[in-house]
């Protein structure tokens, strides 16, 4: 069930490559401490309510002498955040029958509602949802779009929302098309898509080709079915969202290289 915040966009999360936000790390926080603690009692053959703390604090310990597993939750590198996860997991399928089923849920959930690109396996383990290279343009996309607060709010929404499978994909499509309508418009001061595109190739920014690319992913947003209008397309699934964010980030990247070398 999506409630009204994230039903209406007010809820604008995304962790992304070897990242792990700080909203992330409140609700890892917050599950590892409903399921560790003191394991004073145990429910029969059910096994006890708890990972022991004791346990849980010396294996991990031993994995990172020194360390102790919520400081590292709190402020540590994303390595050691997921290895730390990926114990937890494991010990979890000890305790009470019925936690030991919810505690992996509430993991898979709390990347998904990060709008992680990584989230949990059927082994229990880390792993990207997305292939690494493309994880990386999209963090270097941060950068491109740091100065347009309204262009990186709608792109990261949006993949966020991809990653988290929070929204629609025909929405996915529309709002990423939006943040590089308007990185576009406002890095060549023009007052639309179609004008900002001409500008770049009469600027020799671009060439007619790679012109020609870029109308072709307005042709897209234009002609899928719910995302501009009702086009001759079919509706848009998850994995055509997906082909339009790994369509568009090499655009922004290398357009924001172009007019970088132009300035110089």
């Amino acid at each position: 069930m999506t409630y009204f915040s994230r039903r209406n966009n007010h809820v604008i999360e995304y962790s992304g490559y070897e990242e792990v936000s700080n909203a992330f790390r409140v609700r890892l926080s917050t599950i590892l401490s409903k399921y560790v603690g003191r394991n004073g009692q145990s429910y029969g053959y059910d096994g006890p309510w708890y990972v022991d703390i004791r346990t849980f604090s010396h294996a991990v310990g031993q994995e990172f002498p020194g360390e102790g597993y919520f400081t590292i939750i709190q402020q540590g590198e994303f390595h050691k955040i997921f290895t730390i996860i990926e114990m937890f997991l494991d010990m979890v399928t000890k305790i009470y029958h019925t936690r030991k089923r919810e505690a992996p849920l509430e993991i898979l959930q709390a990347f998904e509602y990060s709008g992680s690109v990584y989230s949990i396996n059927s082994q229990h383990r880390v792993e990207l949802v997305v292939p690494e290279d493309l994880a990386q343009k999209i963090q270097n996309v941060k950068q491109v779009l740091d100065d347009n607060p309204s262009a990186y709010e709608k792109f990261f929404n949006a993949v966020g929302n991809l990653f988290g499978r929070k929204a629609k994909a025909d929405d996915i499509i529309k709002d990423v098309f939006v943040a590089f309508e308007d990185y576009l418009k406002e890095k060549t001061e023009k007052n639309d898509y179609g004008n900002a595109v001409a500008y770049l190739e009469k600027q020799s920014l671009i060439s007619a080709t790679q012109k020609a690319l870029l109308e072709k992913i307005y042709a897209y947003r234009s002609d899928t079915y719910g995302v501009g209008h009702a086009g001759n397309s079919a509706k848009p699934m998850e994995i055509d969202a997906l082909w339009f964010v790994e369509t568009v980030t090499p655009q922004l990247l290398f357009i924001d290289r172009k007019l970088k070398q132009n300035i110089q």
